[in-house]
């Protein structure tokens, strides 16, 4: 009973979302033709995707580094990369963070790594993104701004950061996801 009470109000609750909060017609047509990898779907896989886009914005918060403000545009622009991961899935797998935090171009960073003797490696790193358990996810305007091109040749720093996040759900990052069984799907 209660399960069926939780479950018509967390329905209700999307419907409300997606119709308040839709994404606006001209700025996903823009969003599709900016990054053309998004566009080459199905109809009902555009539909699903927008509406992901739509609750993913909802629930998450953007900010941004040296005075950039994040537009409309650019939190629809990460918002719809991120969910293509997930179009199958469920927004779901991205409960564990709230927090998006842009940066105008890739970043410089200081890391030390022990080897396995003991010795401390000190070196610069250059982030184009990067996801860390429970959130905050960084990425680059920049890079993220180009991925509808730099996808002709696999890259894409929004799908690879939200994979991480994927991989995350079980703990650290180690390239195993905990994706559902898919005998239990079907």
């Amino acid at each position: 009973m209660i399960a069926r009470w939780w479950n018509a109000l967390q329905r209700r609750r999307t419907e409300r979302t997606l119709a308040r909060r839709a994404i606006p017609d001209a700025l996903w047509a823009l969003t599709l033709a900016r990054y053309p990898f998004l566009a080459r779907r199905a109809d009902d896989d555009l539909r699903r995707l927008r509406e992901l886009a739509t609750l993913f914005l909802a629930g998450k918060e953007f900010a941004a580094a040296d005075g950039m403000e994040v537009t409309d545009e650019m939190a629809v622009a990460v918002a719809a990369q991120a969910c293509l991961p997930v179009l199958e899935l469920g927004l779901q797998w991205y409960d564990g963070f709230v927090g998006i935090f842009m940066h105008p171009d890739a970043v410089q960073v200081r890391r030390s790594r022990t080897d396995d003797i003991g010795v401390v490696h000190e070196y610069d790193d250059t982030l184009a993104g990067e996801a860390m358990e429970g959130g905050p996810l960084m990425l680059s305007w920049q890079d993220v701004a180009d991925a509808g091109e730099s996808a002709e040749w696999g890259y894409n720093v929004v799908i690879h950061e939200f994979a991480h996040v994927i991989d995350m759900r079980d703990g650290g990052a180690d390239g195993i996801p905990p994706l559902p069984d898919r005998a239990a799907r079907e």
